[in-house]
């Protein structure tokens, strides 16, 4: 726990170093923990890092400053050597030669891509407001997944975006389901989620056979839970347990079947678990002051509590999707940082 860090979160996470927001008076500010110490951006507008990603240089960081898209540079030990502001959006995630999220246009947000290296941006319009939060890099495509505005509210969806034709089309399905559904991380196994069913939020996993077919497994039991992020044989999120947000996860001493899937739970009240870089995982949780405290969570030494769940096969309605690239000029203007508490670190029980 980062209890010298009170009103803190972590949303992203490689090895010791994490991204996520401070809440300091006055609003949040970005936030960066590192054996270095920990870094708060200076500006006086809220703020927040939402995905961490290696560079040549060290750790590329997205997010948003107020209103504009926001990237910090960190060297190989996590202390920001720059930050810039782009224009109005929001940053989601990156692969550090990729950045994805949302841009917020004149007739609302659209799915938003960065290509870092080149120095190019492309807005994707939906067919209703919605924006990136996953992306992959495979084989000269940039798949995207994220949510959209659909008929009973939210649609999941997944796009494959081609970059060798500047300009070209993104083609793919968005969910179609009634209630509202969202896909939130994008991996080499695939897509995790949520979907809504009878008023319950389910945790949704789609693997690249089911991404393609729209065939979904359903993690499904009364109460909320939201499925965050998965690498391997780890799995993280959120889970309400008796009234309580509980953070969730599956490592590799679980032996998933139908009957237990084997996800565990632990750290609330109001917990989340919200990026993996196996075996850690970063989220925060609310257990005590209830201020916030950042969270690290080695799954190899965690055992939980046993969550119960019916794990069941569901068929998505997959509609087509296609979008086209348009080009988006961008300027950044750069920002301050400032150093903020000494970090230590102590056991979360």
């Amino acid at each position: 726990m980062l209890s010298t860090l009170l009103g803190s979160a972590l949303f992203a996470g490689l090895g010791e170093v994490a991204a996520g927001r401070l809440l300091v008076e006055g609003g949040h500010r970005a936030l960066v923990v590192a054996q270095s110490g920990a870094h708060v951006l200076a500006k006086e507008e809220d703020s927040a890092l939402y995905r961490l990603a290696r560079t040549p240089d060290g750790y590329l960081a997205v997010g948003h400053v107020g209103k504009a898209l926001l990237q910090v540079g960190l060297d190989q030990t996590g202390k920001p050597l720059w930050a810039k502001a782009g224009s109005q959006g929001i940053l989601w995630g990156t692969d550090g030669r990729f950045a994805w999220g949302g841009y917020l246009g004149p007739k609302g947000w659209e799915a938003l891509v960065l290509d870092l290296a080149e120095e190019r941006a492309w807005r994707l319009p939906l067919p209703g407001q919605g924006y990136a939060y996953g992306g992959l890099y495979r084989h000269g495509v940039l798949f995207l997944v994220g949510r959209v505005e659909g008929k009973g509210g939210f649609d999941g969806f997944l796009l494959g975006l081609p970059l060798a034709r500047p300009g070209g089309w993104a083609y793919g399905y968005q969910s179609g389901w009634p209630g509202n559904d969202y896909l939130r991380f994008l991996g080499e196994k695939g897509a995790v989620g949520r979907l809504e069913v009878a008023g319950d939020s389910e945790g949704l996993l789609l693997d690249w056979v089911g991404l393609l077919r729209g065939e979904a497994q359903l993690f499904r039991r009364p109460g909320f839970d939201y499925l965050r992020a998965w690498r391997g044989s780890f799995l993280v999120g959120e889970a309400e347990v008796e009234g309580v947000l509980q953070g969730l996860w599956l490592g590799p001493q679980s032996s998933p079947s139908k009957r237990d899937p084997g996800l565990r739970y632990g750290g609330g009240p109001m917990a989340s678990l919200r990026a993996l870089d196996p075996p850690l995982a970063y989220g925060y949780s609310y257990r005590s002051l209830f201020q916030g405290e950042g969270l690290f969570l080695n799954l190899e030494g965690s055992e939980g509590e046993v969550l119960a769940y019916r794990l069941e096969a569901l068929k998505l309605p997959w509609q087509p999707l296609k979008s086209q690239a348009l080009p988006l000029p961008l300027s950044w203007k750069p920002l301050p940082w400032k150093g903020v508490a000494e970090l230590k670190a102590q056991p979360c029980p």
